[in-house]
């Protein structure tokens, strides 16, 4: 088995990840990190939590920059750095000029002018700002592409679908009498919430996603697009650092919540000492995923009710129902009262939804209450899609969602 290094363990390659290069623009603190800035300070306060440039493919797979001739020019209170950022995967080829710079005023500019080197298909050539979380709840300023400007918040709720479209600028309140505005040029722009995929933050990002995608890049188009950061504030200079965190252990404790694992992924049986390895971890289910489509649903089933019973745990089963529901519930009924495995609860999904609606939690509880488990709703898939498509929580027992971070 390979050794799990710490850069694998910590970041997910096997790579050191470059030291940030701190900046300063005036009042502000920014570090400059490959080709983007990350956490603009006010002090202890964040302004941004970074801008980037992101080149996506038509899956929306990332295809990231090699940086050629970078030069900075670093000074006590402004920076100016340049570089070319060439990205190169499959049939594409774009390359952009990035110029990046910090005035003694606290105002920085972060510029880029690209080049499509071959024909090939995007869903997104451009910058990306990311407001942080702390600016949940809290007043901004919104002015869009046609001029228009009106009074609006950040969301303080997780919102399903975009707060502000059709931008062109954000301004919102750093601290009392200090306001940062954010100004995007070359596209239109719209937000997300991101917290929707467990990021902390906000991001601004172009191209509107109501536009067809992908879209074709013919070879000589020219992308150029700039964004601009400004401090509004009279007489402003806060030179205090940004403040650390504490942590304080108090002698409290407190129960885990439940943890469990899905079978594996190979589909072979455990062998003893996989279930010697996994009973220590003390788990309190095992996720067995029932999917009516194949063929081989039912020995599935069979094997993970062995397994759980093995790991001495219970059984945690998911069921995506088809256009056949009556039918696949009274098939998995017959076999769950002839394994008769200890039962933690039922998930129920139904194939081409993304989150469950009332009528199949109605249909499984008729065919499954017998066995005594609560029946959850919810999706299979991200919060978002939870969170666009409200379950029937008045009818259901709990609410399931997956997390997956990396895929955000």
């Amino acid at each position: 088995m390979a050794t799990l290094t710490a850069p694998v363990l910590r970041y997910g390659q096997d790579a050191v990840l470059p030291e940030p290069l701190t900046l300063h623009a005036g009042p502000l603190t920014i570090q400059y990190e490959e080709g983007s800035l990350r956490n603009v300070r006010l002090g202890p306060h964040e302004v941004l939590h970074q801008v980037y440039a992101a080149v996506r493919d038509h899956n929306w797979g990332t295809v990231p920059g090699v940086l050629h001739d970078l030069h900075t020019d670093r000074q006590a209170d402004s920076f100016r750095i340049t570089y070319r950022s060439e990205h190169q995967r499959g049939d594409i080829h774009f390359v952009w000029q990035g110029t990046i710079s910090g005035a003694p005023d606290g105002t920085l500019t972060f510029s880029m002018a690209g080049q499509a080197l071959s024909t090939f298909k995007r869903n997104r050539i451009g910058f990306c700002v990311l407001h942080p979380m702390a600016c949940a709840g809290q007043p901004c300023a919104i002015e869009q592409v046609n001029g228009e400007r009106y009074d609006s918040r950040f969301p303080e709720l997780i919102a399903p679908h975009q707060p502000f479209m059709n931008l062109r600028a954000i301004t919102h309140e750093v601290l009392p009498g200090v306001r940062a505005e954010v100004r995007m040029e070359g596209d239109v722009f719209e937000m997300e919430d991101q917290r929707n995929w467990t990021d902390a933050s906000y991001k601004t990002y172009c191209t509107p996603l109501g536009l067809p995608f992908p879209v074709t890049v013919e070879a000589g188009t020219k992308i150029q697009q700039a964004i601009m950061l400004r401090i509004v504030a009279p007489a402003l200079r806060i030179d205090m650092p940004p403040q650390g965190v504490r942590f304080e252990v108090k002698q409290q404790a407190a129960a885990l919540p439940g943890l469990g694992l899905g079978v594996a992924s190979h589909g072979a049986p455990l062998n003893e000492r996989d279930i010697e390895r996994l009973r220590a971890l003390n788990l309190s289910h095992l996720r067995a995923d029932v999917r009516f489509k194949a063929p081989d649903w039912a020995d599935r089933f069979r094997q993970s009710a062995a397994e759980a019973k093995a790991l001495d745990v219970g059984l945690e089963i998911a069921l995506h129902l088809t256009d056949n529901a009556e039918a696949d519930l009274a098939a998995v009924r017959t076999l769950a009262e002839a394994l008769a495995p200890r039962i933690a609860r039922w998930l129920v999904f139904r194939d081409g939804e993304k989150s469950t609606t009332a009528r199949w939690l109605s249909r499984t509880r008729e065919h499954l209450a017998a066995f005594g488990a609560p029946l959850f709703a919810g999706t299979d898939a991200f919060f978002a899609e939870l969170n666009r498509g409200r379950p029937p929580v008045e009818v259901a027992d709990g609410v399931t969602y997956s997390v997956n971070p990396l895929v955000h």
